[in-house]
């Protein structure tokens, strides 16, 4: 429909060219190109930018599981609202129902391994689930300062 275009962005790394190897991208690498070309001063790179960047990753969301379509709504469109907004409890309904769909439901194993999660081996806190999206299933001490993370093979 639209002749192929290359798109410029400068993050703050070094310049980001968009148009060649946009499938390897990441699923985060998309956002963070989304939150960019939105941003753009650019009108048209906001715009047509935007809307290719969002078309790639609705691309690349199709292919996610439920659990990892859940992970993304807790760990990026979460921090994005606030908690006094209704949008937050609907938010975390939604990511609960995604975390226990068909398309990715606890099993009874899943359920057990949740009760018996040990302690972060660094400095003791609770570690918490992340369902990988990039990347394989990892276990993330809660502790800001901590951040220990165990990575979970499938």
């Amino acid at each position: 429909m639209f002749p192929p275009i290359a798109l410029y962005i400068e993050p703050e790394s070094p310049e980001m060219h968009l148009g060649q190897d946009e499938g390897d991208a990441t699923v985060s690498e998309l956002i963070e190109i989304q939150r960019m070309l939105a941003e753009s001063d650019d009108p048209f790179e906001r715009l047509v930018g935007t809307l290719w960047a969002a078309g790639m990753l609705g691309q690349r969301l199709a292919h996610l599981t439920d659990r990892q379509i859940g992970q993304l709504m807790f760990g990026v469109v979460a921090d994005q609202l606030s908690i006094l907004r209704p949008e937050t409890m609907i938010c975390n309904q939604a990511t609960y129902r995604l975390f226990r769909s068909a398309g990715g439901k606890f099993t009874e194993q899943d359920i057990e391994k949740q009760r018996q999660r040990s302690a972060c081996p660094k400095c003791g806190n609770e570690r918490l689930l992340h369902y990988g999206i990039d990347e394989p299933d990892f276990l993330e001490c809660v502790l800001a300062k901590c951040r220990y993370t165990e990575s979970l093979r499938r």
